[in-house]
């Protein structure tokens, strides 16, 4: 009955793909290419693609082993290269866990690879050699095969396969339907004993059709069968589109289409129901007693001695006190640009003079601690790590930790050792998570956002004047906060020196720098100060003028190309801009044509475009403002939001124009 069932789904979507125009079937065999897989030089559906995963297929099963059960995942993947880029997609690297001591491991079993290629009209199958597999340590417990499959070019065909036989039998890793290239056909299969207790979550925007049956089971023991009831899932996807990166989402992993299992329990005959099932604050627990975090909660101030040189105690304010244990700190241990969870030993870093966030946030808490200002870790996953789950808490997504700081019993602050030209709630914005777990002892942890701390604003004021000749001569001041602030300094200190600087800004906003004086630069504070002095030649033609009454643009072009899309847009951070422009028209011009007032927002009003321009005598003064409240737009809000993006790059590059009388 099952294979009936199975069967019958399969010929429906093979039906439904020659609905859809689609000019080959998918083949399930492996080792036995097809004509038509050989022959193909385009997949219809995205002729973009480089490649095509004509068939993945994914069992997962379990047996017995010496001791216990294992976990058997076995993979057949078929790929058809379209493009000279696709033959990146022979290149493999299959990542798996074995632990020190060989405790627990994971064994990878029958890996075979093959490419076949099209010769005179013959197929020449080319078989991966042993000598191009290689095993690599990427960290304490984890190792990745690599394997390079050999005479791989444009309409290649290549095929490989393997087994995982794995003693982490509690843990079945997610499944993922969708992939960065397109995929014909993809199947999953578990089948699970009675005795394992699993929540199953599925998500994407991508139909699966699935299977949820009963199974009966024969596990060999030993000499032994043993016979057992248990559940069978099968998950088909069909002509799935690709999952790309895209630069307005963090994790495209957040949207992919895949399946999540989950182990609630175990319950053996004869043995007490064994519950996996985690919350939060057991996390936090088991957090605490780890040797490599909460430990590190409790070690002294290795500074304690040399911090009495600060003089903390004539210091007005608890920011000011942060700020001058941090700009010390910083000058100790280098940030090696790496974030971490675990901390390594505290005199290795110092040693060592650098360290992930993680070693030098937890000296951080010491030193805050010991200056009397409360500190905890605030543990998360980063944003482009992907999202924390809701529904499953997990010790295995958390990632890293920023330092929240509780400077008054109401106010709490953010601060990160990663941090190089921010300040105090201005982060990377890859740790700006909407989700954040403030661990704290006594049952104290608690959830915070990130998202939206501290103030991203940048306010400027141009006067200027303008000659017959179409030079718009004067000066800008502007004041950056927070991550405008941030994104300055980080380009001062990527530049040369403060000559190629200048030569950068001159040639993003095509002026002349006559004179620039910047404020904040260079030091741990909330902003940055800039004045400058400049021309910048409009059109004069006849007896016009054309100048922008902007003469700096905030948006130039829209970033949203795409005629529609099927993912999210996120932002990294609310945003507010602020301008003011002062323009004096030469003697003996008018204005003859002037952008009109405009005031262009979202539906919601989370996004707020203002643009008003009046003129009095010889004085034009336009008044630019915007806001951005709402990081995340789901897919269907894309139209609009393009829209207003197009919208406000086209008030941004409206012209005045200046008649001579």
């Amino acid at each position: 009955m099952k294979n009936a069932l199975l069967s019958l789904l399969f010929c429906f979507c093979c039906f439904q793909l020659f609905a859809d125009g689609q000019t080959i079937l998918p083949n399930r065999k492996f080792g036995k290419p097809t004509m038509e897989e050989l022959n193909m030089a385009v997949y219809e559906p995205d002729s973009s693609a480089t490649a095509v995963i004509l068939c993945k297929l994914t069992d997962i099963s379990y047996k017995w082993g010496i001791e216990s059960f294992r976990l058997v995942s076995e993979y057949k993947v078929k790929i058809k290269v379209l493009k000279p880029e696709g033959t990146s997609y022979a290149d493999v690297i299959i990542p798996y866990y074995e632990l020190p001591n060989n405790a627990m491991k994971e064994n990878i079993i029958g890996l075979d690879a093959s490419a076949y290629n099209l010769e005179n009209g013959k197929i020449v199958r080319t078989k991966m050699k042993k000598d191009v597999v290689f095993k690599e340590r990427v960290g304490e417990s984890r190792m990745n095969l690599k394997f390079s499959i050999p005479q791989v070019k444009a309409g290649t065909l290549i095929e490989y396969e393997y087994r995982v036989e794995s003693d982490f039998f509690f843990s079945i890793d997610s499944w993922k339907a969708q992939s960065d290239i397109p995929i014909l056909y993809t199947e999953y299969n578990v089948t699970i004993p009675e005795y394992f207790k699993f929540n199953i979550e599925m998500h994407g925007a991508e139909k699966l059709e699935t299977v949820n049956e009963n199974a009966s089971l024969n596990l060999s023991i030993g000499s032994q069968l043993l016979r057992c009831s248990g559940t069978h899932l099968n998950f088909q996807g069909n002509q799935l589109p690709a999952l790309k990166d895209d630069s307005h989402v963090w994790c495209a992993d957040d949207y992919c289409t895949q399946v999540n299992l989950e182990l609630q329990g175990i319950d053996f005959p004869g043995s007490l129901y064994k519950s996996f099932t985690q919350s939060w604050e057991q996390i936090d627990e088991t957090l605490l007693k780890d040797s490599d975090f909460g430990s590190r909660l409790k070690m002294n101030n290795p500074f304690k001695e040399e911090m009495t040189a600060l003089h903390l105690e004539q210091m007005k304010g608890a920011d000011e006190k942060i700020c001058a244990i941090y700009t010390f700190l910083k000058n100790k241990v280098r940030w090696n640009e790496k974030y971490a969870l675990y901390s390594k030993s505290p005199k290795q870093v110092l040693k060592e003079g650098t360290g992930s966030n993680a070693d030098i946030n937890f000296i951080l808490i010491s030193m805050l601690k010991d200056a009397g200002i409360p500190a905890y870790p605030a543990v998360m996953s980063r944003r482009d790590m992907g999202i924390l789950p809701y529904s499953h808490p997990s010790i295995q997504k958390l990632n890293t930790f920023v330092v929240a700081i509780s400077p008054t019993d109401s106010t709490l602050v953010y601060l990160d050792s990663s941090v190089e030209n921010g300040y105090l709630n201005v982060l990377p914005p890859v740790l700006m998570t909407n989700r954040a777990r403030i661990i704290a002892p006594d049952n104290h942890s608690q959830w915070v956002s990130l998202e939206n701390v501290g103030a991203n604003l940048l306010r400027s004021s141009v006067k200027a004047g303008i000659s017959s000749e179409g030079v718009v001569t004067g000066t800008r001041e502007t004041v950056y906060i927070g991550q405008y602030a941030s994104r300055l300094r980080n380009k001062y200190r990527t530049a040369k020196d403060s000559t190629e600087f200048a030569s950068k800004l001159a040639s993003e906003e095509n002026m002349q720098v006559k004179k620039l004086q910047m404020e904040g630069r260079t030091h741990f504070s909330p902003q940055v100060y800039e004045l400058v002095e400049f021309e910048k030649q409009y059109t004069v033609n006849d007896q016009f003028i054309y100048v922008n009454p902007l003469v700096f643009l905030h948006v130039s072009e829209s970033p949203f190309k795409q005629s529609e899309r099927k993912l999210p847009v996120e932002f990294p951070y609310t945003d507010q801009v602020s301008l003011t422009i002062n323009l004096t028209i030469p003697e003996g011009y008018t204005v003859d044509e002037k952008p009109e007032n405009q005031r262009l927002q979202t539906s919601d009003g989370q996004v707020l475009c203002r643009y008003i321009i009046t003129q009095q005598n010889n004085q034009v003064t336009l008044r630019y403002s915007f806001r951005l409240q709402k990081l995340l737009f789901l897919h269907t809000d894309y139209p609009e939001l393009q829209q207003l993006w197009e919208l406000i790059a086209k008030k941004n590059n409206e012209m005045m124009v200046l008649k001579k009388l």
